[in-house]
């Protein structure tokens, strides 16, 4: 249970539970519960990429402990040690079994814990008022106290002319640009011929043909390729800030860079399967994919981040309201990306497309020996490749990187959404496509996105 979802459900739960106490005792049943599961302490650390620091060991007569903070639970089990520790904790023991030098802590906040720590206890138990700070307190400690050992890191210089010495951030970084680029050659592409050379091979006709064959159907086409330009733009962005957040050390961001480009490059050729061999797709998979392994086996850099110990309780909650909403749109942008592959891959055409171009599936399933709607439901699929990918790296960003501080994760997720989004609206508005249920997803994103920015600008903007 991590704090966006501790922190901004624990009164609606208490209201339907009955109370906060009955709303705590179910969460830590669920907590436990994934625990016992295999593989348990790993999916609660995935929910906010919660590692120990060596730096944060306490080396005790009592025992060796990850962490200084703990918690006194009633009843002391190996889930609950194991839920605890995923979290970040030291220890979980009942009242009999504390660690002789633990001592009852006064703090309320994680700088007076940090405070207690520096006027010499060795081990902390955190009372209910810091426990109501969320489960990441322990965590947030650790990560106060670990960038006191890496504060005389400074940023590696890149040689830029010798590649053979980059880091992984490097190679990410460039990932993210030609993303970006690509995105824009696409766009290019689709509001000016349209159609290349290969298009028109495997279709047997010519771009002016398909027009004669519906008014509707070229501006299709297009709408369905400016959709996919501005979703390479929004990976690209992304990675982006995948590379900035590997730059000062982030763990969390390799990992997150690996998972969202394990998502995207398989589906890049979703193609073959159309019987279409699609020559710069192919082309551009093969480029980008050396640098996608660059960022993730490249070499690490020592960590130069910061987190800030006193934060505004108030900037925090509404933070975490918006990355428990962040992690809702970003869900539903990877849900929404399998869904569309499927389409591309069973129906290719949904209802309000045929509305807009006037004819029944039968119609184009038959139009050039069958060819135009696999050449229709190759663009589409790949769409839908490029959407999972980019639900996979938002989702990522938002469940690990809501750091405080962290302001080029603010902007990216800023500027990604502005050509994601714009991408998509723009283009439908400008064919004629404009049918409100197939729209809706855009514009409540929208709106979904502009809160979501306005709630976290403070958290984002703190100092470092």
């Amino acid at each position: 249970m991590p704090d966006w979802t501790y922190i901004p459900l624990k009164n609606p739960a208490a209201g339907i539970l009955g109370s906060h106490a009955k709303a705590k005792s179910a969460g830590l049943r669920v907590i436990t519960t994934v625990a016992r599961l295999p593989f348990g302490d790993k999916i609660i650390r995935g929910f906010d990429y919660t590692y120990d620091h060596p730096e944060t060991a306490v080396q005790a007569p009592s025992g060796s402990y990850a962490s200084p903070i703990g918690v006194m639970v009633s009843e002391q089990s190996e889930a609950s040690t194991t839920a605890f520790a995923s979290m970040g904790f030291g220890f979980a023991n009942d009242a009999n079994s504390l660690p002789a030098e633990a001592q009852h802590s006064k703090a309320s906040t994680v700088a007076e814990l940090i405070e207690e720590l520096d006027a010499g206890a060795t081990l902390l138990i955190a009372n209910e008022a810091t426990i109501a700070e969320g489960p990441a307190t322990a965590q947030r400690v650790n990560e106060a106290l670990t960038q006191r050992h890496h504060l005389a890191n400074t940023v590696e210089p890149v040689q830029w002319l010798k590649p053979w010495t980059w880091p992984a951030w490097v190679w990410a970084l460039w990932l993210g640009i030609a993303m970006v680029c690509g995105g824009i050659g696409a766009t290019l592409i689709a509001v000016g011929p349209v159609t290349l050379g290969y298009d028109e091979d495997f279709l047997g006709v010519t771009l002016d043909d398909l027009r004669a064959m519906n008014d509707n159907l070229v501006p299709f086409i297009q709408h369905d390729r400016i959709t996919m330009a501005g979703c390479m733009m929004a990976i690209g962005f992304n990675d982006i800030g995948f590379a900035l957040a590997m730059r000062r050390g982030w763990k969390w961001a390799r990992a997150g860079f690996l998972f969202a480009g394990a998502i995207g490059f398989p589906t890049f050729f979703l193609f073959l399967g159309y019987r279409f061999f699609d020559p710069l797709h192919f082309a551009v998979a093969v480029g980008f994919f050396p640098l996608y392994l660059g960022g993730v086996f490249g070499r690490k850099l020592a960590p130069t981040w910061r987190v800030p110990i006193e934060v505004d309780d108030h900037v925090r909650r509404r933070a975490l309201t918006a990355q428990l909403m962040m992690v809702m749109l970003s869900a539903g942008v990877f849900l929404s990306g399998f869904y569309i592959m499927s389409i591309g891959l069973r129906d290719v055409l949904i209802p309000s497309d045929r509305v807009y171009l006037g004819g029944e599936q039968e119609l184009f399933a038959s139009a050039l020996d069958g060819r135009l709607l696999r050449f229709i439901a190759h663009d589409r699929a790949g769409f839908g490749g490029a959407l999972a990918s980019l639900g996979a790296g938002l989702l990522t960003t938002s469940l690990w990187g809501w750091r405080a501080g962290e302001r080029s994760t603010w902007w990216m997720l800023m500027v990604a959404s502005i050509v994601g989004f714009g991408a998509a609206l723009i283009v439908h508005v400008a064919v004629g496509y404009v049918d409100f249920f197939h729209l809706a997803p855009v514009y409540v994103g929208i709106v979904w996105i502009a809160i979501v920015l306005r709630l976290s600008n403070g958290w984002f903007k703190l100092p470092l």
